[in-house]
C-alpha cells in the first residue's frame, strides 16, 4: 500500500513534455472580455475550456483559439503566434476520405491544417494505450525490471498468448502494448506501476484534465471499453505529447518486435499493427510514430506522425482519424491527407 501511495504521488508530480494548461495572458483576457462570441464559446469559470456544442467547434480552450486564430487577428496576441506557421499555397480543399472525423496538424508550428468533425466525441479504442504507456514510463521503473502477465489481465481483443504468470521485462510489455496493441500487456504494464486499476485510471483522467481536455475520459488502460472517449482534436494533443517521447517513438516505429518470455525461455515476434511502417504502398513515406485502434463500435482509428523525407523535420505532420471503414482505408486516408497537406502548404 505504501509503495502505491508513493508511486501515485510521484506520478502526480510529473511535468508533462508538452505544455499543461496555464491561464491566458492579460492581452488574451482583454480580447475575451471584449467579444461576446468568445465568452459564449469558452467558459472562464472552467479554465476557459470550450463550451460543448458552441462556436468553439474543435478547439479545446481559449488558448487553443489564440494559437490557431487569435494571433492572426490581433497584434496584441503576437505571443501566441507559432515560430514558423505554414502558408497555404495549393489545393483549396482536403481530399474526401471515409473517416468519420480527423485532424491534420503541422507538428512544427502546432497549426491545424485540416479538420473534419474534429470536436465530435468518439471511442478511441487502443489509442488509449498512448496514455497508458506514458504513465508507465513516468513511474520511475527500470525497463529491465520483470513483471508477470496474469490471467486477469486478459480482457479480450488483441493479446499476448501466454500462460498465467509468464514474466516479461517492462520494456517487453511496452513493446507488446504499442507494437502489437496487446490488451493484457497494457494491463500488466499498468499494474507494474503499483497502482490499483482505479488509481491508474484516475491518473489517466488527471492528465487529461491537466491538458484541459474536457471531452477526453478514460475507464480502463487498454481501450477495450467504450468509455475511453476523446475527439480528434483532443486525441491529437495526447498523441502529440506521446510522440514527443523518445521511448514512445522507439516502440511505435518498430515494424516487428521480438520479446523474451523470461519464465519460459522463449521469444515472441510481434508485428506492428501500423501497416504504414512495412507495407510497400507506403515505402516513400516516413513514419515517425504511430498507434492504431479498433472496436466494432468505433471503426478503425489511427494516430500517426509522418514526414515526406526522413530528414525533413519541418514538414512533419500528425494525422489523427477516427472511424475509418477498414484497417486498410485508415492508412489510405492518412496517406491521402498527408500528401494533400504537403502539396498545399509550405
Amino acid at each position: 500500500m505504501e509503495r502505491r501511495i508513493l508511486l501515485a504521488l510521484a506520478l502526480a508530480a510529473v511535468v508533462f513534455p508538452t505544455a499543461v494548461f496555464a491561464a491566458p495572458n492579460q492581452a488574451l483576457i482583454d480580447v475575451y472580455a471584449s467579444r461576446g462570441d468568445l465568452r459564449r464559446a469558452f467558459d472562464a469559470a472552467e479554465n476557459y475550456r470550450a463550451v460543448p456544442n458552441s462556436a468553439a467547434g474543435f478547439l479545446v480552450d481559449l488558448d487553443d483559439w489564440a494559437e490557431q486564430y487569435g494571433w492572426r487577428e490581433y497584434e496584441t496576441l503576437s505571443e501566441y503566434a507559432p515560430a514558423d506557421a505554414p502558408e497555404f499555397v495549393g489545393k483549396s480543399g482536403e481530399p474526401a476520405v471515409g473517416a468519420s472525423s480527423y485532424v491534420v496538424l503541422d507538428r512544427t508550428s502546432g497549426q491545424i491544417l485540416a479538420a473534419k468533425n474534429a470536436g465530435a466525441p468518439w471511442p478511441v479504442a487502443s489509442l488509449t494505450k498512448l496514455m497508458t504507456a506514458q504513465i508507465a514510463l513516468d513511474a520511475g521503473l527500470s525497463l529491465s525490471a520483470t513483471y508477470p502477465v496474469n490471467e486477469i489481465d486478459d480482457v479480450g481483443g488483441a493479446k499476448l498468448y501466454v500462460n498465467d504468470g509468464d514474466l516479461f521485462t517492462l520494456d517487453g510489455l511496452l513493446y507488446a502494448t504499442l507494437v502489437g496493441s496487446a490488451n493484457n500487456a497494457a494491463n500488466a504494464a499498468a499494474r507494474a506501476t503499483g497502482m490499483e486499476k482505479a488509481d491508474f485510471v484516475a491518473e489517466m483522467n488527471r492528465r487529461a484534465t491537466a491538458l484541459n481536455l474536457s471531452h477526453t475520459s478514460f475507464v480502463d488502460p487498454t481501450g477495450i471499453e467504450l468509455g475511453n472517449v476523446s475527439t480528434a482534436r483532443e486525441e491529437a494533443i495526447v498523441a502529440n505529447q506521446a510522440f514527443s517521447r523518445k521511448d514512445v517513438r522507439r516502440y511505435t516505429t518498430t515494424a516487428a518486435a521480438k520479446i523474451n518470455v523470461l519464465s519460459a525461455g522463449t521469444v515472441k515476434t510481434i508485428k506492428n499493427t501500423n501497416w504504414m511502417l512495412w507495407h510497400p504502398e507506403y515505402a516513400d513515406i516516413y513514419v515517425m510514430a504511430g498507434k492504431t485502434g479498433y472496436l466494432n463500435e468505433s471503426g478503425w482509428n489511427l494516430a500517426v506522425a509522418l514526414r515526406p523525407d526522413m530528414k525533413d523535420e519541418k514538414r512533419e505532420l500528425l494525422v489523427v482519424l477516427f472511424g475509418a471503414t477498414s484497417r486498410a482505408t485508415s492508412f489510405q486516408d492518412a496517406n491521402a491527407l498527408a500528401r494533400w497537406a504537403w502539396a498545399s502548404y509550405r
